[in-house]
């Protein structure tokens, strides 16, 4: 639905703009219980990471927009005795999201912008099988217009995967309910600068 809805409003965009990026990505913690250690973590190295994003104008400074995030990292086991290696792990954020800039006629702009997608979590060594959570994305930055199609963006973003504990359904007195639970578990965040191409205006 997301990709149908996305296609629509580019095919009726007054502005196109694509940012290739590269940065830095925190790791990350998800804690779980194991009946040999108790209550421990699995930790993912920090790292370089890199991607893409496309805008797609929708006025008043408003973008619908769509990216990609690649980090490379390592995936270890806080053990009884001490951190142990487990793989090497490849982290893809996939977003679709609304980018709003605050002053849209200015030379240099700051804008905010809140996304939903999933995150794939592929080991790329040793025999394991990938996981996918959606995710949750919080981010700022700025754009700086620094010739007619070219321009600069500096972003700080906060990425939040989204783990599924259960659903439930109770009959009472009261009446029915219904609820599901779960949380945010392994939190990233990543800072990145990308040169932006205006396609179209």
């Amino acid at each position: 639905m997301a990709i149908l809805t996305f296609a629509g409003i580019m095919g009726n965009a007054q502005t196109i703009e694509l940012t290739p990026f590269l940065g830095y990505e925190t790791g990350a913690t998800i804690g779980f219980s194991s009946t040999v250690d108790g209550y421990t973590d699995l930790k993912i190295a920090d790292g370089m990471n890199y991607g893409g994003a496309l805008n797609v104008g929708m006025g008043g400074g408003r973008y619908g927009e769509f990216s990609y995030n690649h980090m490379g990292s390592e995936l270890s086991y806080n053990g009884a005795t001490g951190s142990e290696y487990i793989c090497d792990l490849a982290v893809d954020y996939y977003s679709f999201g609304v980018l709003q800039e605050l002053k849209p006629d200015a030379k240099a702009t700051p804008f905010g912008m809140f996304a939903l997608g999933w995150v794939n979590y592929r080991p790329t060594t040793g025999d394991y099988v990938s996981e996918n959570k959606m995710h949750v994305s919080l981010a700022g930055g700025i754009k700086i217009r620094v010739a007619e199609r070219v321009g600069i963006r500096l972003q700080a973003r906060l990425l939040m995967p989204l783990y599924y504990s259960g659903a439930y359904f109770g009959v009472g007195t009261g009446g029915a309910g219904f609820s599901v639970g779960g949380g945010i578990h392994g939190v990233q965040g990543d800072f990145t600068g990308g040169l932006v191409l205006f396609l179209k205006k």
